[in-house]
């Protein structure tokens, strides 16, 4: 039997897990949802932003994912690690 592993990983939102796909340049991660009105053996994903609320995922990636296309992927940029940035000085003093 073969299996085709649709995500290679998973994200967690707020203690919810979403499929995520490693990319070159990031992950893309899938809040899509099943559609509740597809019977069919393989439902079809679609974009619910409701549903998404009602499980708590911030409204800036539910709105991220409603501008992506198609609806409901959105994609984490991987941010270029700088050498020495950890040990450059704040421009805040220490509050103690």
């Amino acid at each position: 039997m073969e299996v085709n592993q649709m995500h290679d990983s998973v994200v967690t939102i707020n203690n919810t897990y979403w499929p995520a796909y490693r990319k070159e340049n990031g992950t893309l991660v899938d809040l899509r949802v099943f559609d509740p009105s597809d019977r069919s053996p393989k439902p079809r994903l679609i974009f619910r932003p409701d549903a998404l609320r009602e499980t708590g995922i911030p409204e800036a990636l539910i709105e991220a994912a409603a501008r992506s296309n198609p609806p409901g992927l959105v994609l984490f940029e991987d941010v270029p690690h700088f050498k020495g940035c950890d040990n450059q000085p704040t421009a805040h003093e220490p509050t103690r």
